[in-house]
């Protein structure tokens, strides 16, 4: 059902979309207005693997995610991330779009890893006897990210669009969790096989997000080459890896967010 409804929520919102609302921004004025900003998204945009703050309850939101390492280096006039481990798509339109405001300038969305079962694909390859099952799990993930995560990205855009038309919106991806190559010695890692396919599927969503924001003027920023060389089995990881106790496991470390995301993002946003 709730692959069924993000789909149909697109086709709403895109027959009731006013077409100023994806039109491109007025041109900028000689007084360039203050930066306004608003993060929204699942557990990487939330900071999960970076000491997230008690506070902040379920959705654990950290000070070392790449949105507050952003707004405290940048101090935009507002900021406010509602980003929250576990959130899909549809729980980022039904819940988070609504704290974007008409005078919002930058929004930034990482989310569509839960809309295709990243935790359970990981769980599945990280405890089953065999390879095929994996695989097979890996497969059903890749349908989801082809045909499920493009469809709620694009329908956070819109409900982005219409509350902030003029908003520049920036949809920062996945890095591959692992780094290549045969040898690993981390424990309770998935064998070389499994860690490939895990790999190719960190591509297929990341290639089917990148896809979907350029449809509706979202800008798509890629990690995976800033986070080359500090996979999980590297010598220098900025995911975290097992045994680390759920929900940090394979998340950003600070270092990732504060190496890896932050500089991707710096070079994506031109300030006014």
């Amino acid at each position: 059902m709730r692959r069924l409804l993000v789909p149909l929520l697109t086709c709403a919102l895109l027959v009731v979309l006013a077409p100023a609302a994806l039109a491109d921004p007025a041109p900028a004025t000689a007084a360039a207005a203050p930066v306004r900003y608003v993060a929204l998204g699942d557990s990487y945009a939330a900071g999960v693997g970076a000491r997230p703050d008690p506070a902040t309850g379920d959705c654990r939101r950290s000070t070392a995610s790449y949105p507050a390492l952003w707004a405290a280096r940048h101090d935009p006039a507002s900021f406010v991330s509602v980003a929250c481990s576990g959130a899909t798509s549809g729980e980022v339109i039904a819940r988070q779009v609504r704290t974007v405001s008409a005078d919002t300038t930058l929004v930034t969305i990482t989310v569509g890893g839960n809309d295709t079962g990243f935790g359970p694909v990981l769980a599945a390859c990280s405890t089953a006897r065999d390879d095929e099952t994996c695989l097979r799990a890996v497969r059903g993930g890749e349908r989801a990210a082809r045909w499920v995560a493009p469809g709620g990205l694009i329908s956070t855009i819109v409900g982005v669009r219409l509350q902030a038309p003029g908003a520049t919106i920036l949809v920062l991806g996945y890095p591959r969790l692992f780094e290549p190559g045969a040898d690993c010695d981390v424990p309770g890692v998935p064998n070389a096989v499994r860690r490939e396919a895990l790999n190719r599927a960190a591509d297929t969503l990341d290639a089917a997000l990148a896809d979907a924001a350029g449809r509706f003027r979202g800008r798509f920023v890629d990690v995976r080459a800033a986070f080359a060389g500090h996979g999980v089995c590297s010598a220098d990881p900025w995911i975290t890896p097992p045994p680390a106790s759920a929900p940090a496991v394979y998340h950003p470390t600070a270092q990732g967010y504060r190496d890896g995301y932050l500089p991707a993002l710096e070079a994506a946003v031109t300030l006014p």
